[in-house]
């Protein structure tokens, strides 16, 4: 293939006509704008009821590629075993209508609650009964539109291709347009009925089409394009050596995708609205691939993919003091290059039209695999977040060698070189190599393989591909001495810092404890001279305290004789640290009797009964992450009606990207309940206390005055603006309200 040909897709000679391509064009561009604005909606009903983990992202992301290859293999099967375009348009016609039986959109019931301990195949589950029939159905529209274009007659039939870059900017629009117009206009039973509306004006627009591929000569459909001709003469191991290709070039860029956001999710920020950039990214490289005009040339892609791939892997020691937006930007760039990269291979390699399903059929089927492999079962086999480097390599395996260049190689050489001296550095100040013995042998063993099969096509490639697996081994685990478990709500490590022992999930502190004679003194958030310290040192008569959050459970060292404390916690591996004393005391030492209840902290919350609580602490979202069903007018209204007419509610709103305490402000005001909030500062650093945000709801003043004669609490007012419910969330206004407004 020529630079040429690989930055410019289409032939040259090929003249479109705009007016006849516009029904086929405007089909592939709402089916594709519907598939991916029911993406998030499906993820807006889904993650209340799992806590907010960002894999419920991932996992729905499986579910969607899955029922899109569902879709493919239908488009596939009904192009090849039904040869007349006027049975498909019945036959597709007959199952768009049967799919609309689950319109409008919400979720089944049928599974009942999820299972903290499964919440994943409860999830498959629902995805499978409440969205995939009209999804998989839709899905098909890209490859069956093409497939019908190719039988036109038009001169461009041959060459279809185009009409998927169309499709794929439907994607984009429709994944921008729903967090930034469609949530915060439209409640979620609204959306689910535009949905509904744009899907039958799509089964008119297809049954168009197909009326209009029924007028063509026929043809075009089973004659393959000159410049295809040599490509479709393979046969036998070439034929399933190129299917094979097809499938991987499929498969790394889509892993790719999940490990970057769960990258983002777990160690840059976890907050939901962080979620759809990646995939922006990702149908955005399809965009430039599938173009006439790309504006970024694969050769160009390949030869810069090394560069920024080492630039990603170098931040991902941890060591390059790299802040947070930088880094943030990074990892997206190298994401977009290496998607450009691959896909632009695969784009290059198309065949010609008579194999067009089967081609997107196996991409599709690439994009499953590399989605399931991170999804599902990466939690299992890893503790740390390794399948993004692990991704990187494999697209630099992926780069055929006559596109690395001289200058290139320079600054690659360059990266690994700082790479190994970090690295070196990293080791020589650990303490102890003896924890990583197990995933030493590994690492070195990979590196062994790699190097036995890169020998002869390139000792660079074989060194990159070396030192990127090695800051896998050292950079990417847990620090020594610590210890690492990864579930489906992320990644949970303790680790000894000084004279604390820490729970952090992702970039998150969960709790800190004092390794010396402050043992059962609360840190953190929760030190006595904090505002939750405050609440809980001045209510000692309380006789029951809830928490939304376990944590460490540092709250437990507030109790009083007689006093009980339920806990409520997402995360079973949170919940058993935190009560085994080898790891953490509190609970233990304090509140031996306290009660653990998994689950989302809101639905187990809904069980308890009416005036249960004195003190009620709502700790589940953090300085990241955001549980924004946790903060809507129906939320804040019921952990009210759980507490007694003199108790109290805190809210533990301390956020770097969203002003939290203005949303509680606004449904405080909604609901004519009176507050107090606290922003309290800590000059310096360390575990003994941290600064932090408290809001403070009840249902009387009354309940609120012993906060006024301290002087330290001022009082909440709402600015008029509208609350969130569980209909209506606006992440986008409350980031603005944090870094424009400066509520702070």
């Amino acid at each position: 293939m020529t630079a040429k040909a690989a930055g410019g897709l289409l032939p040259e000679n090929i003249a479109l006509h705009p007016r006849g391509a516009v029904p086929f064009v405007v089909t592939v561009f709402l089916s594709a704008a519907l598939v991916f604005l029911v993406q998030p909606m499906f993820a807006r009903m889904a993650t209340p009821l799992l806590g907010g983990s960002p894999n419920v992202w991932n996992v729905s992301l499986v579910c969607f590629q899955a029922a899109l290859l569902a879709g493919y293999a239908y488009a596939h099967l009904l192009t090849h075993l039904v040869k007349s375009v006027r049975t498909q348009v019945i036959v597709h016609g007959a199952f768009l209508l049967l799919a609309a039986l689950v319109l409008p959109f919400e979720l089944s019931s049928v599974f009942g609650p999820p299972d903290p301990s499964r919440p994943a195949l409860w999830l498959i589950g629902v995805f499978a009964v409440s969205i995939a029939p009209p999804f998989a159905i839709i899905s098909a529209t890209a490859p069956l539109i093409q497939a019908w274009y190719a039988r036109t007659g038009r001169a461009d039939a041959h060459d279809p291709y185009h009409l998927y870059a169309a499709s794929n900017a439907g994607s984009l629009l429709g994944l921008a347009a729903y967090p930034l117009v469609l949530e915060p206009l439209a409640p979620l039973a609204g959306q689910a009925m535009a949905w509904s509306v744009g899907y039958g004006i799509l089964l008119l627009l297809l049954v168009g089409c197909g009326l209009i591929a029924m007028q063509g000569k026929g043809g075009a459909m089973e004659g393959p394009a000159p410049e295809r001709t040599a490509a479709a003469a393979k046969t036998g191991a070439a034929l399933w050596r190129q299917r094979a290709w097809w499938v991987v070039l499929a498969f790394v860029p889509s892993s790719l995708l999940v490990g970057v956001t769960t990258h983002i999710a777990t160690d840059v920020a976890s907050a939901p609205f962080l979620w759809a950039p990646p995939l922006m990214l990702y149908i955005a490289s399809f965009i430039v691939v599938f173009s006439k005009a790309p504006l970024i040339r694969l050769d160009h892609a390949i030869a810069l993919l090394p560069v920024i791939a080492g630039l990603a892997l170098f931040v991902l020691t941890k060591l390059s003091g790299v802040p947070t937006l930088l880094s943030f930007g990074v990892h997206l760039a190298c994401l977009f290059i290496a998607a450009i990269a691959c896909h632009g291979l695969l784009a290059a390699d198309r065949p010609e039209t008579g194999r067009l399903t089967e081609f997107y059929l196996l991409m599709s089927l690439g994009g499953v695999l590399g989605g399931a492999f991170n999804a599902l079962l990466v939690p299992v086999i890893f503790t740390s977040v390794a399948e993004y480097p692990l991704m990187l390599i494999a697209a630099i395996l992926l780069v055929p060698q006559r596109h690395w260049m001289g200058p290139v190689h320079t600054v690659v050489i360059a990266g690994v070189a700082v790479g190994l001296a970090l690295i070196a550095f990293y080791v020589y100040e650990a303490p102890s190599l003896s924890a990583r013995a197990p995933r030493s042998f590994f690492v070195l063993l990979t590196i062994g393989l790699v190097l036995l099969y890169l020998v002869r096509r390139s000792r660079l490639c074989g060194a990159v591909a070396a030192a990127s697996i090695w800051m896998i081994g050292v950079a990417g685990s847990p620090t020594v001495g610590a210890y690492a478990e990864r579930g489906f709500f992320g990644v949970v490590k303790v680790d000894d810092q000084g004279t604390y022992r820490t729970m952090v999930h992702g970039t998150t502190l969960h709790g800190a404890q004092a390794l010396d004679e402050d043992a059962l003194r609360p840190a953190t958030y929760y030190a006595p001279e904090t505002p939750i310290g405050q609440i809980f040192a001045a209510h000692t008569r309380a006789g029951r305290v809830g928490a939304v959050g376990l944590g460490v459970g540092s709250v437990a060292c507030y109790a009083w004789p007689g006093q009980h404390y339920t806990f409520y916690e997402i995360d079973p591996i949170v919940a058993r640290l935190a009560r085994d004393p080898e790891w953490f005391t509190f609970l233990s030492e304090c509140a031996p009797d306290a009660d653990i209840v998994l689950g989302d902290g809101r639905l187990t919350l809904a069980e308890e009964p009416e005036d249960a609580f004195d003190i009620l602490l709502i700790d589940a979202f953090s300085s990241d992450s955001v549980p924004a069903h946790l903060l809507t007018r129906e939320a804040v209204a019921l952990y009210l009606s759980r507490i007694k007419e003199d108790g109290v509610v805190l809210l533990h709103v301390s956020n770097r990207y969203m002003a939290l305490e203005a949303v509680v402000a606004r449904v405080a005001s909604d609901l004519g309940v009176p507050g107090r909030m606290q922003f309290h500062t800590i000059p310096e650093r360390g575990h003994r206390a941290s600064s932090s945000a408290v809001v403070v709801l009840a249902r009387n003043e009354l309940a609120l005055a012993s906060l006024d004669a301290g002087g330290n609490w001022s009082v909440l007012e709402g600015d008029g603006g509208r609350a969130w419910t569980d209909d209506y969330s606006n992440i986008p206004g409350a980031i603005w309200d944090r870094m424009v407004k400066k509520m702070r």
